[in-house]
């Protein structure tokens, strides 16, 4: 039972210590520089949409007045949608917008496979409709394909919390540890994923995707199986606003995990074949293992439970009853609208990230979930 317990809480601190720990080492010792330089290729900036009514106006706009060659620029929006979203967006042909409207509703993977070949972009920049670019974001994106060895670009997304809501308070903290590992992996070409709201590809190292797989952990993944470095540029910024109740947040860590988790297998399975170690290290530790936490978690809870006549155990196993009853109690307060303080905030997210993940992998194993527009906003 101690080696059950151990074995789990030290793969627990390897995901969040030992990991990025080794990624500065490599970096130190195989770390590149990325030849950056001022070009105009030609670009495809799609927008996938599902009853985007509410935003798509401001993403058409923000879009349309962004610094970049209007000649080379090319904004398309594929839409799969029964709202006011295609009539909203056609009110922008005359300003060069494109629409590819499809009747039935297949995915957004899907969705990206028909209407990529239409794009005549040489570089093809994936965004959501929700997701607002700084007007430098896409030269800032682009540039890093001067370097030939460059194959897809990951944006930084940042969070907007206007109301100040404790879960968006999190999420920041989230995302700095994200960016924090984004920054030690590009610094060996080998950014883990991308950031859906913007990332860019070379249009011919494009593969389509299955309706079960994420396209902004797949494709980029995909990419460097071919070859190609995938690096992180933190200057090209999209900007969405946070979710204001965890109930949302919680919803949306489900789909994503769901999403990727069985792909991450099936792309550990590609990396193994080609004899890519890098990659393999990397699935593992950055995504199965921290997937693998809440697993873990319940047993080190479980497996404490017979070790409670050695003292240390004892308080141990207190410690985990007074944590998980201060997020318990947390989300009763986040219900009632009331502030979490620092504290509770960041245990409520750490349990709620971790539920979620647990309850996506098991939708994930099961295909209880595909890849379609499931609305969180």
């Amino acid at each position: 039972m101690q080696l059950i317990l151990w074995l789990s809480a030290s793969l627990i601190l390897y995901c969040y210590l030992g990991y990025p720990l080794i990624l500065m080492v490599l970096g130190l010792f195989f770390g590149k520089e990325i030849k950056k330089g001022k070009i105009t290729p030609s670009i495809s900036l799609l927008i996938c949409a599902h009853n985007e009514e509410k935003v798509i106006e401001n993403k058409i706009k923000n879009s349309l007045a962004l610094d970049y060659p209007k000649d080379k620029l090319e904004v398309i929006v594929a839409s799969e949608s029964n709202d006011k979203t295609d009539e909203i967006v056609e009110k922008y042909k005359g300003e060069g917008v494109k629409l590819f409207a499809y009747p039935k509703k297949k995915g957004k993977p899907y969705t990206i496979y028909r209407t990529l070949p239409k794009c005549k972009g040489k570089i093809i920049i994936f965004t959501d409709a929700n997701a607002m670019f700084r007007k430098d974001a896409v030269r800032k994106l682009v540039r890093n394909f001067n370097d030939p060895r460059i194959g897809c670009v990951s944006g930084e997304l940042k969070y907007i919390n206007p109301g100040n809501v404790s879960i968006g308070e999190s999420e920041g903290i989230y995302w700095k540890y994200e960016i924090l590992l984004k920054r030690l992996e590009s610094k060996i070409y080998s950014v883990l994923g991308a950031n859906g709201s913007i990332y860019a590809m070379r249009k011919e190292l494009y593969s389509p995707l299955s309706e079960y797989r994420g396209d902004d952990f797949d494709l980029p993944i995909r990419v460097a199986q071919q070859g190609y470095g995938v690096v992180w540029e933190p200057e090209a910024i999209s900007e969405e606003k946070v979710y204001s109740e965890a109930k949302k947040a919680f919803k949306k860590k489900i789909i994503i995990v769901g999403w990727h988790f069985r792909g991450a297998f099936l792309l550990l399975k590609d990396s193994v074949k080609k004899f890519q170690p890098l990659l393999i290290f990397q699935l593992i530790s950055h995504k199965i293992l921290r997937w693998m936490i809440p697993f873990f978690l319940i047993l080190i809870f479980l497996t404490n439970t017979f070790l409670l006549t050695n003292v240390f155990y004892l308080i141990l196993f207190i410690g985990q009853i007074v944590f998980y009853s201060l997020a318990i109690l947390s989300c009763c307060q986040e219900r009632k609208g009331r502030k979490l303080n620092k504290l509770m905030n960041l245990i409520h997210y750490f349990c709620v990230v971790n539920l979620a993940a647990l309850v996506g992998i098991i939708k994930g194993l099961l295909r209880q979930q595909k890849t379609t527009w499931e609305k969180l906003r």
